[in-house]
């Protein structure tokens, strides 16, 4: 006679009381970078914002940078997000332009977080974060160049690397530019962007 024994599914239950501690550290910090700079930030402010003791903040986070690398790789999808348009054939430029509004709106929404990661921040996790965005945004632009000109579909001319790189530092500006833009401004200025990296990658601005 064989006897079957079941082990009971453990359920999880909502978030434990860790769990939104450490949420209202990265809430605290995200309000807190809205009004001063990484620099001004300190371990006390994040801690009296979130309503913690400075003990607790140190069970959760070694540093105040710790918690920016936290906050910056909850960006990382977003950002992945915008990548569609690396599978697409040719210019497309409507593809291309809803990638730029992609980012553009992950900018509007988080520019206090991004800045950290412009050099402002001297962290190896958050310089890290910073440099793994800008490769796999290189890697994705440079096989796309590298397809279109084996398909005819993009001139010869500077190493795909290269250009993706060059592309990258016009967008990257230009973003934190375009950060704070009214409505209308930031439509042409998503049009302009466009238009550019249309030019730099195909030698004009191909209507579609």
């Amino acid at each position: 006679m064989t006897t079957e024994t079941t082990t009971p599914v453990r359920r999880r239950g909502g978030p434990t009381k860790g769990d939104q501690r450490e949420a209202q550290i990265l809430e605290a910090t995200r309000a807190l970078l809205a009004e001063r700079s990484a620099a001004d930030l300190t371990v006390d402010a994040i801690a009296k914002a979130a309503g913690v003791t400075r003990t607790a903040f140190y069970f959760y986070f070694p540093t105040k940078h710790a918690v920016v690398a936290a906050l910056l790789a909850e960006l990382w999808d977003d950002f992945g997000a915008s990548h569609a348009w690396f599978a697409s054939e040719g210019p497309d430029r409507a593809g291309l332009r809803e990638q730029h509004r992609i980012v553009a709106e992950v900018w509007r929404r988080h520019r206090e977080i991004l800045v950290c990661a412009r050099g402002s921040v001297d962290y190896e996790p958050v310089l890290e974060w910073a440099a793994r965005l800008r490769d796999r945004f290189e890697a994705g632009l440079g096989a796309k160049v590298e397809r279109d000109r084996a398909a005819g579909l993009a001139p010869d001319g500077i190493a795909a690397a290269s250009l993706a790189a060059m592309v990258w530092d016009v967008r990257d500006a230009r973003f934190r530019a375009m950060s704070d833009l009214a409505p209308d401004d930031l439509d042409r200025a998503l049009d302009e962007l466009t238009e550019v990296v249309l030019r730099m990658l195909y030698g004009t601005a191909p209507a579609a």
